[in-house]
């Protein structure tokens, strides 16, 4: 599967030619306070598989599983492109918003349910965690 997408502004563009490893909705506090949202939307691919074009900032806090993640950010509009969580050292998360056909984006989990806001309702029957699942 080839997804591609970018920021807002145009200046920093990505491609990905892999299929997502996982994909889905985070409810913790920095995923709602970055996104703007109750949630963010995620998508985990193979670092191998990334090619970025752009230049990209980056702002790294202590995640929920305890390890470093960065997230990267267009340094000119804003916009927030994709993760680097010390969690998953081989996979990026795309941040489903970027992407140029939103229709790639297909969530097969909830995360961090313990933090989501109750007028944060997302349907559609996905298994939902109250922290990370085992193994990530």
């Amino acid at each position: 599967m080839r997804m591609t997408g970018g920021c807002l502004c145009g200046a920093v563009r990505y491609t990905v030619d892999a299929e997502p490893a996982f994909a889905g909705f985070c409810h913790c506090p920095d995923c709602r306070r970055s996104s703007g949202a109750g949630h963010c939307c995620y998508i985990g691919v193979p670092r191998a598989a990334f090619v970025l074009t752009g230049e990209v900032r980056g702002y790294t806090v202590t995640g929920g599983s305890g390890l470093p993640t960065t997230r990267f950010f267009c340094p000119t509009c804003g916009s927030q492109l994709y993760g680097r969580p010390d969690a998953a050292p081989d996979h990026y998360t795309l941040y489903a918003g970027s992407l140029d056909d939103p229709l790639q984006f297909a969530p097969r989990e909830v995360i961090n349910t313990r933090h989501r806001a109750p007028w944060d309702v997302i349907a559609g029957g996905l298994p939902e965690y109250e922290g990370m699942p085992a193994g990530a």
